[in-house]
């Protein structure tokens, strides 16, 4: 049996957890969690009425926060390329050699430790795709860390028996490797508008359904656009979904309820053998990537930043001009242990400064006869003419605080854009061949490209 048979609904949350957010996750059929948040307590709340929990853990890379098991690896647990480790910027993480046999058993020791004696129900295996993006085009190297990876989990079963293992993308080292030995798969970025029109992804779905079908390895897909379009489409191909519009260190409460107060049936446990029956696959020529160029890695969730509402500067009936209205931008939520799925940088609102108005000497005519300002000033003139210069003084003062200001905005919003497009670059570099066109390109797909990238540059 598998144990996310009977599941419906999830969500990720690698956030800490409250009260609130503990009683809301008993609505759900799974949750997936960072499990150094979480006592056995208060999984054993979350399980209370029935619902199966998994613990994030990272396969394929080890960030240098995690300084607890930064400190116990070994020179062979990285892997190195040209002699030198790979590094990961837009995280601060090292990839990690899966074939390394001390790597392996630091792993294990991580499911006993903040998987089993909190009584979590599996894992959820984190940056498992890394094999298909970085080694691809390396046969000796990829058939060495798919190997490792598999012993891996051999081991797991064999200490934990049944416990659920989900693996992130790796579509690829799913399909050749390990799908006997799995219980499901997740797809991020999974967003209708995409999906349907990729010819990748259409045959994606039909090579999961076929795995799901030999082997019983569900699909988990999670959407950042088109909620009930990702929803439908999920589910008519039989997949489990989730949509995650914001990031994964912020809950999303009420989203499901359940109506009744009573924990599932659950059927008798059945004793699984250590591992599942291997099966022998040939490797498939590295001809297709691994996954479209729109879509990311987990990393849980990358943020997306909120374009502020935008502010009009209302010129009062005087010469003055008004100060602009500042322009807040919402702060990205900070997310610690996971990569964002696919994430889009909203481009920031641009700030319209109200050009000063240019200062000329009335006719004193005219200013006898000027309209008086809302709220009527009793000061003499010449009070009124002597205020000018200070108040000109202090508004120039003010326009070059806000220019400063704006000229940083801009600045820190430009270097985020330039931030995950490098990620997209580096992360995904071998995921582009599926979308690069085959002989010449029309006018017309030659003109969205150019728009596309010039977006990227500005």
């Amino acid at each position: 049996m598998n144990p996310l048979d009977g599941v419906k609904n999830y969500q990720v949350y690698y956030g800490h957890p409250t009260a609130a957010i503990l009683k809301d996750m008993q609505n759900y059929d799974l949750v997936i969690i960072e499990p150094l948040h979480y006592t056995k307590s208060q999984v054993e709340q979350i399980k209370a009425r029935g619902t199966k929990v998994l613990g994030y853990i990272s396969v394929m890379e080890v960030a240098t926060w995690n300084t607890g098991l930064m400190s116990k690896l070994q020179s062979g647990d990285f892997f190195t390329r040209n002699g030198q480790r790979v590094h990961y910027s837009e995280w601060d993480s090292y990839l990690t050699n899966i074939a390394s046999p001390h790597f392996q058993g630091l792993l294990l020791t991580e499911i006993q430790n903040q998987v089993i004696a909190k009584g979590i129900d599996g894992v959820f295996m984190d940056t498992v795709g890394d094999i298909d993006n970085e080694h691809l085009n390396n046969p000796t190297v990829l058939k060495q860390q798919r190997d490792g990876l598999v012993n891996f989990l051999k081991q797991a079963r064999a200490r934990y028996g049944d416990i659920a293992m989900v693996q992130n993308w790796g579509f690829d080292t799913l399909e050749t490797s390990t799908a006997p030995y799995v219980d499901g798969i997740m797809w991020e970025s999974f967003n209708a508008d995409t999906i349907k029109s990729d010819a990748w992804s259409q045959n994606m779905i039909k090579k999961l359904q076929a795995v799901d079908a030999k082997h019983s390895v569900k699909t988990l897909t999670i959407s950042t656009r088109l909620s009930a379009d990702s929803h439908k489409l999920a589910k008519d191909s039989g997949f489990i979904h989730f949509h995650e519009a914001d990031a994964y260190v912020n809950w999303n409460a009420g989203l499901v309820t359940r109506t009744k107060d009573t924990a599932p049936t659950t059927a008798p446990a059945a004793v699984a053998p250590a591992t599942k029956p291997a099966t022998t696959t040939t490797t498939k020529p590295a001809t297709t990537t691994t996954k479209p160029a729109t879509t990311t890695t987990t990393k849980p969730a990358t943020t997306t930043t909120t374009k502020p509402a935008a502010t009009t500067t209302t010129k009062p009936a005087t010469t003055t001009t008004t100060k602009p209205a500042e322009t807040t931008t919402t702060k990205p939520a900070t997310t610690t242990t996971t990569k964002p799925a696919t994430t889009t940088t909203t481009k920031p609102a641009e700030t319209t400064t109200t050009k000063p108005a240019t200062t000329t000497t009335t006719k004193p005519a005219e200013t006898t006869t000027t309209k008086p300002v809302a709220k009527p000033v009793s000061a003499p003139k010449a009070d009124a003419s002597t205020d000018k210069p200070t108040e000109s003084k202090q508004k120039a003062k003010a326009d070059w605080k806000q220019e400063k200001k704006d000229k940083k905005e801009k600045k820190k919003a430009k270097k985020h854009a330039k931030k995950h497009a490098k990620k997209h670059a580096a992360k995904h570099s071998s995921s582009n061949d599926h979308h690069a066109a085959k002989g010449n390109m029309c006018g017309k797909v030659k003109h969205k490209t150019a728009g596309f990238l010039n977006f990227f540059k500005f």
